[in-house]
């Protein structure tokens, strides 16, 4: 079975540039739990000169493709070819493998790494290359060709790999190296929509929120961030078109908003973090928002929007997420705690040195009642007998 032709997907191809430096690396560190910081514009480096190109073959009569894309059964393949050009005054020598594409850690997108760190799973294993090193003079064009075989066991949904062309450093150029080793290399992405069930879903997860206030409310800002992470939880490539987050509180209703779009720069919208132009299913998204200014003693609910759609067809989706909380100034809280408790102690010692008082002047203005001594009671005389009463004598 032969498939060819654009699938739907508007990836071109990709060129990566890999910089091997001689040095070590300084790893970076962050504070766990830590309020989250800004993070600094990127700059940009000047891109690499290539002399050379790859991309996939036309025929005489037929549209230039961008990349690979194909929708197989499994248990079926497919052959194609691939142009390498040599743009250079010199024969320039060429490697030829294939790799599976790799979500980057909470960015959402992906890329292809070094070949020394390939380890292929998926189209990387379902292709084979035909030439997989071969010279090309200058100004000439080598076309070469591959099999993609999906096997049986294929899970039905995207898949995405390349074929990836990397230029070979001759002797000369490893002599004259200057301590940076340089490896250019092109990826044409090849993109496999396995037939069967699709199910395109989106999961937003660990919506987090992060509040600093200054000790005393009206000295100082108080700062408000919110991160959360948009995951790819379905089998199906989708290109994210937004992401609204607000915060609303129950007194104050809406306190902030923004809105993440692809391109940074739209009006409210994130200028730090723009979302990828696709995510591969199992991509991880993480984005992190600061505002300053919240109002105190207000219970406040984050909310996190994120729509998408399936580059083939369009077919929508999105999901949704919240997160509560309460800002308390807990410095101002715990005086008027402090302040209440002083106050009730202070009625109370009050209260009973009042009661004190009382008594005391009472027990000294009442006289003490003497005694009166009862008269004395002789004891009452006895009664005297009476005299016994002869008995008659009988008649």
């Amino acid at each position: 079975m032969r498939a060819r032709g654009s699938y739907g997907f508007k990836v071109a191809a990709t060129a990566v540039v890999a910089v091997v430096a001689l040095v070590g690396a300084v790893p970076g560190t962050a504070g766990a739990g830590s309020f989250p910081v800004q993070p600094k514009k990127a700059t940009s480096t000047p891109a690499p000169k290539f002399s050379f190109s790859a991309e996939p073959y036309a025929a005489p009569g037929t549209a230039q493709r961008s990349e690979f894309s194909y929708g197989l059964l499994p248990g079926h393949s497919v052959v194609d070819q691939f142009v390498v050009t040599n743009s250079s005054a010199t024969t320039q020598t060429f490697e030829v493998y294939p790799e599976d594409a790799t979500n980057i850690p909470g960015s959402g997108g992906y890329g292809f790494q070094q070949q020394a760190n390939i380890h292929n799973t998926q189209v990387g294993k379902w292709l084979t290359i035909g030439q997989t090193r071969f010279s090309v003079p200058p100004g000439k064009a080598v076309v070469d060709t591959f099999q993609l075989s999906v096997p049986n066991s294929a899970a039905p949904g995207d898949h995405v790999g390349a074929v990836v062309v990397q230029e070979v450093e001759s002797k000369a150029q490893r002599q004259a190296g200057t301590g940076v080793n340089i490896v250019l290399r092109i990826a044409v992405p090849v993109f496999v929509r396995v037939v069967g069930p699709i199910h395109a879903s989106l999961t937003i997860s660990n919506v987090t929120v992060f509040h600093a206030t200054p000790l005393i409310p009206g000295i100082g800002n108080s700062k408000v961030a919110v991160r959360f992470t948009v995951v790819n939880s379905g089998n199906a490539i989708l290109d994210p078109k937004s992401a609204f987050v607000s915060i609303t509180g129950f007194i104050g209703g809406t306190i902030h908003s923004y809105t993440v779009h692809q391109t940074a720069g739209s009006q409210n919208a994130s200028a730090h973090h723009p979302l990828p132009a696709q995510m591969l299913p199992g991509a991880k998204l993480t984005l992190t928002e600061l505002w300053n200014g919240l109002p105190p003693f207000d219970p406040m609910t984050a909310h996190v929007t994120v729509h998408a759609v399936q580059p083939i067809g369009g077919l929508p989706t999105s999901a949704s997420a919240t997160a509560s909380f309460l800002y308390f100034p807990w410095l101002v809280v715990v005086i008027v705690v402090l302040l209440i408790a002083a106050f009730i102690w202070w009625r109370r010692r009050r209260r009973q040195n009042r009661i004190k008082a009382t008594r005391g002047r009472h027990s000294r203005t009442t006289p003490q009642a003497t005694p009166t001594p009862r008269p004395s009671e002789s004891p009452k005389p006895k009664p005297a007998p009476e005299p016994s009463k002869a008995p008659s004598a009988p008649l």
